[in-house]
């Protein structure tokens, strides 16, 4: 009597290990929503009675919450989840959370129209915008070298439309314009002092300002 082989077969399995990371970041995108509900609340009990809902997480992720966390961690975290390296700065006050993405990895100098890499961190943060439906505000930020051509008089023109290319970018990538400002500051927003080449690459920045529920 012939022997059969026994024949390994995998036919129909599919690898779902990418689910995992997915959930992760659907797990800290809603809960930075919620952090930043709370935000407009000064009711304390209802913002421990929200967070509270949220301790332990699901059961399948690493992610496990054992009390309110801070919504400058939660957004960070959802930031490396989304492989997004160019953001400089995140900062939070009573505007809300304001994500500074530097304008050399944004923008050609001189420049209102993003680069491909632009392009592809815009994209890459609106994944994170479809799930906090809270109103934002792009600024566009220059440092305060003179500018002076044909399409741009000045820093105020630059700054502007820099803002007005992100939005109009995160429209076409879904995102509600009903959601979204735009302003253009120029020079008169610094985050420091232009005193050096360095320095000036810090305040040549777009902002994109999360504001709180109710905002």
């Amino acid at each position: 009597m012939a022997l059969e082989e026994e024949v390994e077969c995998n036919c129909g399995e599919e690898r779902v290990e990418w689910i995992y990371t997915y959930g992760d970041m659907v797990t800290l995108l809603l809960c930075f929503f919620v952090l930043l509900f709370a935000m407009s609340k000064s009711d304390e009990e209802k913002f421990k009675a929200v967070s509270a809902s949220f301790r332990g997480g699901p059961p399948a992720s690493p992610f496990m919450f054992t009390g309110a966390p801070s919504p400058m961690d939660t957004l960070q975290s959802a930031l490396q989840q989304a492989d997004i390296s160019e953001v400089t700065d995140i900062t939070m006050d009573d505007r809300g959370i304001a994500i500074s993405f530097s304008d050399t990895a944004m923008f050609e100098k001189g420049s209102a129209e993003p680069t491909p890499e632009g392009v592809e961190t815009i994209e890459k943060f609106a994944r994170i915008l479809y799930a906090v439906p809270n109103r934002i505000v792009i600024e566009g930020h220059t440092d305060d070298t003179p500018i002076s051509s044909p399409i741009f008089p000045s820093n105020w023109e630059l700054s502007g439309a820099r803002a007005g290319s992100v939005a109009r970018i995160l429209e076409e990538l879904g995102i509600d314009s009903d959601r979204m400002e735009i302003a253009g500051y120029g020079s008169t927003r610094p985050k420091v002092s232009n005193d050096s080449p360095a320095l000036r690459r810090l305040n040549r920045r777009i902002d994109i300002l999360i504001k709180p529920e109710g905002y």
